[in-house]
């Protein structure tokens, strides 16, 4: 990511604030959802002028030629309101000469980032992190990658808070039936039809089994699903569990002492 200023120049004299601050929300919003920018942005008017400052993924993800339909249509209305294009300055003094091209990873991973508006999309070779513009699926695909991934990091918090709702929202992250699982399982299966690269989705796992836990079934379809891998991972997307019948990915329980809830992601025998 980079910290970057756009400059947008002085708005015509016949608009008021209002319609200024609703111009660059709906811009800003238009590239946050289609990747282009990481979080949310910030933007002000000073000395007549607006500015705004974002996190670029890339140093040239604002380029008009990544913008989705929606990100076109408003930045036609900055340009109507300011008279022209924002130019955008990278705030960084070291910038890489080139970056990772998507369709050279073996395998890709739906996992969304701790940091809001960072793609979801992942090598399971590096772990580098793939902007979702540049995957050829739909502007709307693309959007909804956008508000899965910030729903996930939404359901973590939530967890992570230990509140009464801890326990559903746990089910939501480790439960490949879940609603929220459902749909990043959709996502994953419409990025990997795009680039014809199997993309998996990852499970949750926290509470565990103990010494049993390495023995545990593939939840989607009860198939042996444990890779030959160390107990000790080098690295955390060295996933010890994987199937790819069902294109899911799991770790070894966190919390392998407690199974008070180890029922959840587990493969469940219908009756």
């Amino acid at each position: 990511m980079f910290l970057s200023q756009g400059s947008f120049g002085k708005p015509r004299s016949d608009v008021d604030s209002e319609m200024v601050r609703d111009t660059l929300d709906g811009y800003l919003s238009a590239l946050r959802k289609n990747g282009q920018i990481c979080g949310e942005a910030l933007h002000a008017v000073s000395g007549g002028s607006a500015i705004a400052y974002a996190y670029l993924v890339r140093p040239d993800s604002i380029t008009r030629q990544y913008h989705s339909r929606y990100g076109i249509q408003d930045l036609d209305g900055v340009c109507e309101l300011f008279g022209q294009e924002p130019s955008w300055q990278v705030l960084a003094d070291e910038i890489p000469a080139d970056f990772p091209d998507v369709r050279t990873a073996s395998s890709l991973c739906l996992f969304p980032s701790a940091f809001d508006g960072q793609s979801p999309v992942c090598s399971m070779d590096t772990w580098d992190r793939f902007p979702t513009y540049l995957i050829p699926i739909d502007n709307d695909e693309c959007e909804r990658l956008c508000f899965w991934s910030r729903e996930y990091n939404r359901m973590d918090d939530i967890w992570l808070s230990s509140g009464e709702l801890e326990v559903p929202a746990y089910e939501q992250l480790a439960s490949p039936s879940s609603l929220l699982s459902k749909q990043g399982r959709k996502l994953a299966l419409a990025v990997e039809s795009a680039l014809h690269i199997p993309v998996y989705y990852f499970l949750m796992r926290y509470y565990g089994r103990g010494e049993c836990e390495s023995e545990r079934r593939c939840p989607g379809c009860g198939k042996h699903w444990r890779r030959d891998t160390d107990t000790e991972l080098t690295h955390f997307w060295n996933f010890p569990f994987r199937c790819e019948q069902c294109r899911l990915v799991s770790q070894f329980a966190s919390a392998s002492y407690d199974d008070s809830y180890a029922h959840i992601g587990e493969f469940q025998t219908k009756s």
